[in-house]
Formats: C-alpha cells, structure tokens, sequence
C-alpha cells in the first residue's frame, strides 16, 4: 500500500493533471482556470508583496462564496464571506495541527465608495498555510472519514465544542482495566441487535474513569464504532478491537479542531467533508465560512486603515 502511494504521488507530479474542490465537488481543472487570475496585475502585484506570495498562481477550487489559489506553500483565499474572513482574523497566526493556519486577512476595498471591477462582491482576502507540502499529499477525506464528519456535523453536541486533549490516555486507561480483568465484559452478554451503551457505561464505571473521561470515550465510542454489535463489548478482545478503531482518531482529529475554534469565540458549524482535509490520515479543517464569531476584530483595508464590517 505504501508503495501504491508513493507511485500516485510520483504520478500526480509527472503529469499536468489538477483534481480540486470545484463548487463541492472533486472535479478536473482546466488549462484556462490554471492560467487565469480573476483580479489585474496592479491589484495582485499589490497582494503579493502584501502578502509576500511567491510564483504564479495556481488555481485550486472555488465554492459559492469564492476561490482559492495556490502560491507555493501559501494559499490565497478571495470571498465574499464575511464570518470566514472575521473569524480567519481571530486566529490569525496562531497554530493549532487540526485547523489551517491563517497567515494575513484583509479588506480589498473600503466599505464606501464602489468596488474594483473584477470581482466588486467578493471584498475578502485570506492567506493561509497550504495545508501538506505536496501534490498529492493532503487529500479529501476517506469514506470512513467522510462518515465520521457527517455523523458529527448530524450530531452537534456541545461536547465536540469541549473536546479533551489526551483521549489516548482516557482509552489506555480503559484498555489496561480490561486487559486486567478480562472476565469483566464477558458478563451480562448483550446480544447481537440490543443497545449496549448501558453496558459500556457500567464498565467505565467500573474501570475508574471519572465523569469527564466517560463522557468523552462513550461520545467517541458512539461516533467510531456505533452502540450496536456484540462484538464490541462482550469480551476483552472484542472492547480492545473497538478502540482500535482508527475512526477514534478521526473523531479525535476534528472535536480538537472544533473545540480550538469554539476557544477563540468562534462557533463553526459548517462542518462538511469538502472543508476538511486529509492530511496523511490527519484531519484538517480548512474553510471555518458561516461560523458564529464573538469578539470580531477589526479587518484592515489592504494598504489603509482598519474597517469592520457592518
């Protein structure tokens, strides 16, 4: 599987072909939209040394609220949506391995007056991190991914906004209770169609976990693996199994990246499988439009004074 891996890398570089997001969906790029720059020279020459982008860019996705392209290790963002830009100000900076990290945000324009003609609806400019360093290396999530992210966008519990961050140490803990007392699941067998989260309480319970601690393991137990299936809780290689499970991580991976924003005022809930991506099996959230941010910043205009939006 490794070396399947690395020859599609080898083979993404050696050829002229682009897959990205277009409009949430995984399309083929054309030559004309790796070409073309949607802003003038005078403005992108303007952005560049704002910015401090090298090379010519390279066209990566759009979406209803903007586009994005690629300059090297950095990526250009231009939208039209003001909570991404707002919120990508309140982070701005700061580094967190679960949500990209944002390097400058500014207004093209000021709020009065008219627009430039190209694009004169979408004022926003966002940089930010090229999330992996390769094509071919950051990815759409995986189906198992995709399933983990839409069960938790399905479910926004207050708890994926109040995450932890030593679940392993939580699932060590259960695991070495269970391996020491291996009898323990086998008793009260659940059967193959019965809800077994009482059950999993009760041995949580009975390993020493705190409040706290059952309530994050069963909240990932309950995305991963699901409460059905006797497999999974009536004996020790059967709970052992379960944890590992790498949809944990997954579950791990974007309840961090949850709770870091929610920690900055920032309450985002558009959680789909084209804002995430997958960064050699880490998940990376990478597009926070439509959230709920507290305590806006104020947006500088690009070479002016700062200006918040009304």
């Amino acid at each position: 599987m490794k070396l399947l891996l690395e020859n599609w890398r080898r083979y993404m570089k050696e050829t002229n072909s682009y897959r990205r997001v277009v409009l949430n969906e995984l399309v083929e790029i054309t030559e004309e939209e790796l070409r073309d720059f949607p802003l003038s020279k005078e403005e992108l020459n303007e952005i560049r040394k704002w910015a401090q982008l090298e090379g010519e860019p390279l066209f990566l996705g759009s979406g209803t609220m903007g586009s994005a392209y690629q300059f090297g290790d950095l990526v250009l963002k231009i939208t039209k949506d003001y909570a991404e830009a707002s919120a990508a100000q309140t982070i701005a900076g700061q580094v967190h391995p679960n949500v990209y990290k944002i390097k400058k945000v500014a207004r093209r324009f000021g709020m009065e007056g008219t627009g430039p003609e190209q694009l004169p609806n979408h004022p926003f400019l966002i940089v930010y991190e090229l999330v992996g360093s390769e094509l071919g290396g950051p990815d759409l999530p995986t189906r198992q991914q995709q399933d983990i992210i839409k069960t938790i966008y399905a479910q926004p519990h207050d708890i994926y906004y109040n995450w932890v961050n030593n679940l392993d140490e939580i699932k060590n803990k259960f695991l070495n209770w269970v391996s020491q007392n291996p009898a323990e699941p086998e008793e009260n067998p659940i059967s193959k169609f019965k809800n077994h989260e009482d059950k999993l309480d009760l041995l949580l319970s009975a390993a020493g976990l705190d409040e706290r601690e059952k309530e994050i393991l069963k909240a990932a137990w309950g995305v991963s693996v699901g409460f059905y299936g006797a497999d999974n809780i009536n004996s020790s290689q059967g709970v052992q199994n379960a944890l590992a499970n790498p949809s944990f991580n997954y579950v791990d991976d974007v309840s961090k990246g949850l709770t870091f924003l929610e920690q900055n005022g920032i309450h985002f809930r558009d959680l789909k499988t084209t804002n995430v991506m997958n960064d050699n099996g880490k998940l990376v959230i990478i597009d926070i439009g439509k959230s709920s941010v507290r305590n806006r910043q104020p947006i500088p205009v690009l070479g002016g004074k700062n200006e918040t939006p009304t």
